[in-house]
């Protein structure tokens, strides 16, 4: 598993985009409603995306899809345990109620929420990448010179972002995070967000629908607010106390970039022990819950 998984890594300094390796399907969805789409990496291994409106009903189908999805039997051989509790955000937003009924599922299960790239289906049926059209060129004579397809970030907005805030582990690394549609909710949200550790000063700017301190005036939450929301629950960092700690994002690139085999040798050893004892106290500690 270690030398499937450096195998993959080493195939990713080849490539601007580390995620480039993703292919998908999809299951049949129901119309008017969000999508649960399965995105099958070949590095990671599969994950859930929420893409399109939540509407009513659509907790119970997200419970009863990540379930199908956590006990498939036909798993690829890369399959990390623990990605498969990530699920990947696309949406407007919608019903608030729902996304609430989301996002504590996905507490209580240390599940991973991320908002990055849009993917979108092909003529023949496979989710990818979505393109822009447009390139990314990078000057100098480093590895990540030249130019590239850019790639459409996903947006979570609303509702969405109460989902997103649900997650034990929290990423918005290209993706954006919006305030719309928020305004005036009830106690129930103010509550909801206290639960899920946000900041009291956070919760009011975030129910008051009000792009207050953005200097674009525009909604949408700027990279370092971004990064200020995102990380780990407390309940996660307490279940994980003790274990070695974590690759950062400059020693992850390190990793991959890196033309020093020892140094290479040493951060991935690190990762994995931080892999391994991550997926044994988390899974030691998840439950499977019954949707309510």
């Amino acid at each position: 598993m270690l030398n499937r998984w450096r195998r993959c890594l080493a195939r990713h300094r080849k490539r601007w985009a580390f995620l480039l390796c993703l292919f998908s399907s999809a299951l049949p969805v129901m119309a008017s409603a969000a999508e649960f789409i399965t995105l099958e990496d070949e590095c990671r291994g599969r994950q859930l995306m929420i893409k399109g409106s939540i509407e009513p009903g659509d907790f119970q189908r997200f419970a009863d899809r990540m379930a199908r999805l956590v006990d498939g039997k036909d798993l690829p051989a890369v399959q990390d345990p623990d990605i498969l509790w990530t699920v990947r955000l696309d949406s407007p937003g919608g019903d608030v109620a729902e996304a609430m009924r989301i996002g504590r599922y996905l507490r209580a299960a240390f599940a991973t929420t991320e908002v990055s790239y849009r993917f979108t289906r092909r003529a023949d049926g496979v989710y990818d990448f979505q393109r822009t059209g447009r390139e990314v060129c990078l000057d100098g004579n480093s590895r990540l010179a030249g130019c590239f397809e850019d790639l459409a970030e996903a947006q979570c907005d609303g509702a969405c972002l109460l989902v997103w805030l649900g997650g034990a582990n929290r990423r918005a690394i290209e993706g954006q995070l919006g305030l719309h549609g928020l305004a005036a909710q009830d106690s129930a949200a103010r509550d909801y967000l206290t639960e899920m550790g946000v900041p009291p000063g956070w919760s009011a700017r975030i129910l008051a629908g009000d792009p207050d301190g953005d200097p674009e005036g525009d909604g949408w939450l700027t990279w370092t607010e971004r990064e200020t929301l995102s990380g780990s629950s407390d309940s996660l960092r307490v279940l994980l106390a003790g274990c070695p700690e974590p690759l950062t994002s400059a020693e992850a690139m390190e990793s991959i970039m890196t033309e020093s085999p020892e140094v290479r040798e040493a951060l991935l050893d690190r990762a994995e022990a931080f892999r391994g004892c991550r997926l044994e106290r988390v899974s030691a500690a998840r439950f499977r819950q019954e949707p309510t």
